[in-house]
């Protein structure tokens, strides 16, 4: 601990000492020097970044971005470190800043008022906070999220055979394993970006409680244990409880993801999930107006908008939708 307090006291007097030098005036030197502080941040531990935070909330002329900086290195290495075990006996369990509520026992524990809450996420899927995306089983999908027959189905189904291995998604924690109802055999894992996967219908079960498991390993074997027809796994998202359409993260014919970083938004039916580097959405079989509205979680007023529809509109297979706001440029 010691060594840690020396190491921060010493980057913290040569930024002290780039502060009292103009070290932001935008010189080729200055940069150099900036970029050299920027490096020497790669080899600090969590705590050491933590305890650089807090002397620059009262340092003068701190710079934003440098700030911004290690914040994300920090929040990096908070991610990616073991939490189920802290000296001290202190515990704390991935994305626990959303839920505050580890419950091995129950699969869903989760009380409405986590959702009503809330009202928008960034959620980080990037390699860094997730790890990489693996698909849980390259079978066939049989069947998707939305209504089917009379009742609500809120994952997708994905063919396989006992036996088969079905592997975690994303890196994280497991919370639950064990049988449970229509879900027979279930397994659900927590990541670190506030996401549970849910993988049902297993035959057996090769995970617990607590186990960190990263992405791609395996955590149980297919089978059709519970409400199941024929084997298959049967596959949720969730965050806080609630349960996302799997196709707004993931392609499902190419297994990739869709993109890095998203903002979940709070709408009537749910979450809204809004690609933060996609402007345009294309539309394919069976979209309209307000099913795009609620897939992207915006009003569809705005949708309207945006896109100057003012009356009804029929839409056609590629048509490319705007589901951000266009860019206002300030007049001169």
């Amino acid at each position: 601990m010691e060594n840690i307090f020396r190491r921060a006291a010493m980057v913290l007097v040569f930024f002290c000492l780039l502060v009292h030098s103009n070290v932001y005036a935008l010189e080729e030197d200055t940069l150099l020097r900036l970029d050299s502080f920027r490096a020497s941040i790669e080899d600090m531990s969590e705590p050491e970044l933590n305890l650089l935070l807090d002397s620059l909330f009262d340092a003068p002329n701190a710079d934003p971005d440098l700030f911004a900086f290690i914040r994300l290195r920090a929040d990096a290495l908070h991610a990616l470190s073991p939490k189920n075990q802290f000296a001290g006996g202190f515990s704390l369990y991935p994305g626990n800043r959303f839920y505050g509520v580890w419950d091995t026992q129950h699969i869903f524990p989760y009380s409405d008022s986590l959702y009503k809450s809330d009202t928008a996420t960034h959620l980080d899927l990037s390699p860094t906070i997730s790890g990489d995306f693996y698909f849980p089983f390259p079978g066939l999908v049989t069947s998707r999220y939305g209504w089917r027959d009379s009742a609500f189905h809120r994952g997708i189904d994905i063919d396989l055979n006992r036996g088969d291995s079905v592997h975690a998604a994303f890196t994280g924690m497991v919370r639950f394993a064990g049988r449970s109802g229509g879900f027979g055999n279930v397994v659900i894992v927590r990541h670190y970006n506030g996401l549970e996967t849910v993988y049902a219908h297993l035959w057996k079960i090769n995970v617990k409680p607590g186990d960190i498991v990263i992405s791609g390993q395996l955590l149980g074997l297919g089978g059709s244990t519970g409400h199941s027809t024929g084997t298959h796994l049967h596959f949720e998202v969730r965050f806080r409880g609630v349960a996302i359409n799997p196709e707004f993260f993931i392609d499902l014919e190419n297994r990739t993801l869709l993109t890095f970083q998203v903002r979940l938004i709070r709408n009537k039916q749910g979450y809204g999930v809004r690609p933060e580097n996609i402007v345009y959405h294309y539309v394919v079989r069976g979209d309209t107006p307000s099913k795009i509205a609620q897939r992207y979680g915006i009003a569809l007023r705005d949708l309207k908008m945006w896109n100057g529809w003012t009356s009804s509109i029929r839409l056609r297979k590629g048509q490319a939708v705007r589901i951000q706001p266009p860019e206002i440029t300030a007049s001169r």
